[in-house]
């Protein structure tokens, strides 16, 4: 198996300055308050499941919405909440001098939104999302670590000390793909005679997760054989395949690209197979239908261990295995094996005559 991995890191840089001058003209109430200035610019991600489950470099930009700009005091306790608009700037005027701190959160979609009140980090980036909820890479939700407003110098134009701080957007997701050939490479000589592909998609995910990187809710984990995968896992998870039937020994093009985000690391990354076998099954082979091709890790081509990190899309090309790969969804769950053999009698033809009535 080749492992290709892409460190494509979704970032959106945010740029502040203040001031501590009043607008020309206002009364004494604003006096003391401060003027915040931003600009903010996107950087890099990559494609999530949406389209073509494979991110090409071409496709990586990252398109922040819905942009939160959080005034915070010194304790993270939040002072005021602000819009702002990609690459403009967003002027502010009289925010109140307790803002020493600001921090960003974009691409929030949930039903509930966030709260204008409270603690950045126990009210926000404890906020719970719901990974379907991010199909496209260009909506992945983002945040950003809290900044200091600090001393740069003075305004030119009436000589008070501007401030500045500088927060740097980003996801908190990460993302596995796939795509390339199927090859089983002892395939003639074991005891299927096909295996056709029916489904790919992870197992043991969380669908729930927080702004800050934390998962919630319960782990989603299909691991009994009479139910099969998927049951609890939802459809943000998994592709539904049209193939392909793997028959032969030779390389087999997978039919589409492969993509799914997730928090953290999926326990497995499954290729689910309905399967035929040859008859009669030779002795001393083990046979399972559906079987599974079980991803449990990911190596670097050098063969180093990889830990899936937030912002990185994990970039598979090209799947080898041999028939000794394939498993139940639990071998270690007890099942019982039944061979059937069924035989059809022919019809028994009679020779009769008719007999006519009234």
């Amino acid at each position: 198996m080749k492992l290709n991995k892409y460190f494509m890191l979704g970032l959106a840089g945010l740029a502040f300055a203040a001031c501590s001058n009043e607008d020309e003209g206002n009364d004494i109430l604003t006096k003391g308050t401060k003027q915040i200035s931003v600009t903010i610019s996107a950087g890099n991600y990559g494609q999530t499941k949406a389209g073509s489950g494979w991110t090409e470099d071409t496709d990586k930009a990252i398109n922040p919405q819905n942009i939160k700009l959080y005034l915070l005091k010194a304790d993270g306790n939040i002072v005021e909440v602000k819009d702002a608009q990609v690459g403009s700037d967003n002027v502010y005027h009289n925010v109140s001098p307790e803002v020493t701190k600001i921090a960003a959160v974009a691409n929030f979609n949930e039903d509930t939104p966030l709260p204008v009140e409270g603690n950045w980090d126990n009210d926000i980036l404890k906020a719970t999302l719901n990974i379907n909820k991010y199909g496209a890479a260009s909506t992945a939700p983002l945040a950003s670590k809290v900044a200091d407003l600090v001393p740069n110098g003075t305004d030119a134009a009436d000589g008070n000390t501007m401030y500045t701080a500088t927060v740097e957007l980003a996801t908190m997701l990460s993302r596995i793909e796939l795509r390339g050939n199927l090859t089983c490479t002892n395939l003639g000589v074991s005891a299927y005679s096909k295996l056709a592909l029916t489904h790919i998609g992870l197992n043991g995910v969380h669908q729930q997760f927080t702004l800050g990187g934390e998962q919630a809710g319960d782990e989603l984990y299909d691991k009994t054989n009479q139910g099969g995968y998927p049951v609890s896992v939802p459809a943000c998870f998994y592709d539904e395949t049209s193939g392909p039937e793997i028959t032969t020994t030779a390389e087999t093009a997978l039919v589409a690209g492969y993509g799914y985000n997730v928090l953290g690391q999926p326990k497995e990354m499954l290729l689910k197979f309905d399967t035929e076998f040859k008859s009669p099954v030779a002795e001393g082979f083990i046979v399972y239908d559906p079987a599974y091709l079980k991803i449990t890790g990911l190596k670097t081509a050098e063969g180093g261990k990889v830990t899936m990190e937030a912002g990185k899309i994990y970039q598979i090309t090209d799947l080898e295995f041999t028939e000794e790969h394939l498993t139940d969804l639990d071998p270690g769950e007890p099942t019982i094996c039944v061979t059937a053999t069924v035989t059809v009698k022919d019809w028994e033809i009679v020779p009769v005559e008719p007999e006519y009535g009234k």
